[in-house]
């Protein structure tokens, strides 16, 4: 009696090691049950027919706690080669500063030769989106006047806050596009000839003439991350000033409407 009792419970615990269902507990900690036919790198298959012919159905390992096997085994998630996973499908290079620092050794107007400094800020989590605040310093018409004796400089300041998108979000190459208004004012040295009637003679004068012009660009930027820190960039833009006025003491001049102008530079940055 007591052997055939023995048998019949090690013939039932046989049935159920191999016919008995497995769970799949989700993170939610709702539970699925079926028969696991293959554990994956990112996925899990399974039936929920006991039939060997019937249909597959899958599910993600990120959204599995555990899997409890008919045969009393239980296997679970690990999490960390879920964030290894996450971390892999995530850029490189997020990790890199949302600001910029950059400073411009060379930078070319149609007014002039001259350099700069700007600030930027990605402002989106994705870093598709960047807003630039560039202050430059040009030396207008600097190979015939810069300075002269009477202390009177020839150069122009513009200020050009702009929008940078990013349209592949952020790379160690990366590439840039936005409009920039850019805003310009200084002093620019003027040379005037003057015919005198008394003497019939035409005399060269020359004035300090105030500048200012407003316009709009668009530029196109590529940056190179060399480093976690360090970049160097390049930028091209080409647009259109609405206003043009010059003021001194022999004339005022004032032009309106779309002219064409543009910008080169070169900067290295810091990122943080």
């Amino acid at each position: 009696m007591i052997r055939a009792i023995a048998l019949t419970i090690l013939l039932s615990a046989a049935f159920l090691s191999v016919n008995g269902q497995d769970v799949l507990v989700k993170r939610n900690g709702k539970t699925i049950e079926g028969k696991v036919t293959e554990v994956g790198i990112d996925k899990v298959l399974y039936k929920i027919s006991k039939d060997p012919d019937g249909a597959n159905f899958v599910i993600r390992k990120n959204e599995l706690n555990r899997i409890e096997f008919g045969n009393g085994q239980t296997v679970f998630i690990n999490d960390r080669f879920q964030d290894d996973k996450k971390r892999r499908r995530q850029d490189p290079d997020e990790s890199f500063g949302r600001n910029f620092i950059n400073f411009s050794p060379f930078k070319a107007l149609d007014s002039g030769p001259g350099f700069g400094i700007s600030y930027e800020a990605i402002v989106d989590k994705r870093g598709y989106f960047g807003v630039i605040l560039p202050v430059t310093m040009v030396f207008p018409d600097s190979y015939l006047y810069t300075y002269d004796g009477n202390h009177n400089n020839s150069e122009m300041y513009y200020f050009s806050p702009g929008l940078k998108i990013y349209p592949f979000g952020q790379k160690k190459v990366t590439y840039s596009v936005g409009p920039t208004v850019f805003m310009g004012w200084g002093n620019r040295r003027s040379t005037y000839t003057n015919y005198e009637p008394t003497t019939g003679v035409y005399i060269d004068e020359s004035d300090n003439a105030k500048r200012f012009r407003l316009g709009m660009l668009v530029n196109n930027y590529v940056n190179f991350q060399i480093t976690q820190r360090f970049q160097i960039s390049l930028n091209a833009g080409l647009g259109s000033r609405y206003i043009d006025r010059e003021t001194s003491s022999f004339r005022n001049y004032s032009t309106s409407g779309m002219q064409i102008m543009g910008e080169f530079n070169f900067s290295l940055g810091l990122r943080f």
